[in-house]
């Protein structure tokens, strides 16, 4: 969408305005505009970029280790307590998760 004539005399006025009333934002500005749209563009050098990937290799590899080296042994849950007997199965609630009442009561000593 294109500017009308009005509102292109009123930039070209301000703009005026602007120069006359302070030369030295005026110098910053040209030197700007003759930049161009390159001086925003993020410079990396490859070294900075190998960097950075060795960086993130590192991480991962750390994070994999401590994974691995915190992992249940043997079965047990990270609570450390033992699993249940083979053949032997929980029944679960399947709202909270958690033993259901009958599996509480069984396991109340007579």
């Amino acid at each position: 969408m294109s500017l009308s004539d009005r509102e292109r005399r009123l930039l070209a006025q301000i703009e005026r305005d602007l120069r006359c009333r302070d030369p030295r934002f005026t110098r910053r500005i040209e030197a700007l505009s003759r930049q161009g749209p390159q001086r925003f563009a993020c410079h990396v050098s490859t070294r900075q970029f190998v960097c950075i990937l060795l960086a993130v290799v590192a991480l991962t590899l750390l994070s994999a280790a401590v994974l691995v080296l915190t992992a249940p042994e043997g079965g047990r849950p990270p609570g450390g307590r033992p699993s249940a007997p083979a053949g032997h199965t929980k029944a679960l609630s399947p709202v909270t998760a958690r033993p259901t009442m009958s599996v509480l009561i069984s396991r109340v000593p007579s």
